[in-house]
């Protein structure tokens, strides 16, 4: 009886844990366009430092929202949303690893065990990169949508 209490006790609290890590940045948010340009100039998006009007006015629509469990990516009247379990990161400089729930998703083998970084930048900005493709999007820095 004294084993189950203590699973029980260290379960919840390792629980708990899970959802600090993750708790400051749920929200909504969008691409901090102006953070995000060099990735733009980079693979030629840009003319003459500025994005064509139909690139930006799709980029302003994105938006992501991060809930204690899971994460939303609503993009050109598609969303999808991702389950997650959060833990202390294995990479330097990163908050925390979202590990993706792909059960419910027919995915390649490899894609079973993809995870996200989420990494801390400054005021209420992050940037999320993934363990696997697609790559475009560790680019995005987002911003916290007020």
């Amino acid at each position: 009886m004294k084993i189950s209490i203590a699973f029980c006790v260290l379960f919840l609290s390792f629980a708990s844990f899970s959802q600090n890590l993750i708790g400051d940045l749920t929200g909504s948010y969008k691409v901090d366009l102006q953070a995000t340009m060099p990735f733009f100039d980079k693979i030629a998006y840009t003319e003459s430092g500025e994005l064509p009007e139909d690139v930006r006015d799709r980029i302003e629509k994105i938006s992501l929202i991060i809930y204690t469990d899971s994460l939303s990516l609503y993009m050109n009247e598609y969303t999808q949303t991702l389950p997650f379990t959060a833990q202390t990161s294995s990479q330097e400089k990163g908050h925390c690893d979202l590990h993706l729930d792909m059960t419910e998703m027919t995915v390649p083998d490899e894609a079973q065990d993809m995870f996200l970084t989420v990494y801390l930048k400054q005021k209420n900005r992050l940037q999320i990169v993934s363990s696997l493709g697609p790559k475009e999007l560790n680019n995005y820095i987002w911003v916290k949508d007020n």
